[in-house]
């Protein structure tokens, strides 16, 4: 009987990869709606908030559209009959996360 030839397999275990030598991760699937899909003076906001809003939140576009909408109602409001403390305070709030004063 012939003799066996010795394995030339070199044996290979399975090691966990390293923090290294993990996986990349896969990139995200949800992204952020085009610009176009965004109002006029939403981006504007938006550029306006990139220079000048540091420790600012940064608003959604249907918290824009609420806080700008009651801006205007207070802003129409002022020029018929003029507004009451309460009500100055709210619209200095409104400008400054609308970003819309010199502040």
């Amino acid at each position: 009987m012939p003799k066996a030839k010795p394995s030339t397999k070199k044996k290979t275990t399975k090691t966990k990869p390293t923090a290294r030598q993990a996986t990349p991760a896969k990139k995200s699937t949800v992204s952020a709606p085009p610009r176009a899909a965004y109002s006029e003076e939403y981006v504007e906001y938006l550029e306006r908030h990139a220079l000048y809003g540091t420790g600012r939140p940064r608003l959604s576009q249907s918290e824009f559209d609420r806080l700008d909408d009651e801006m205007l109602d207070l802003l129409g409001l002022e020029s018929e009959t003029g507004l009451n403390d309460d009500q100055i305070v709210r619209l200095q709030e409104l400008e400054y996360l609308l970003l819309d004063s010199e502040q």
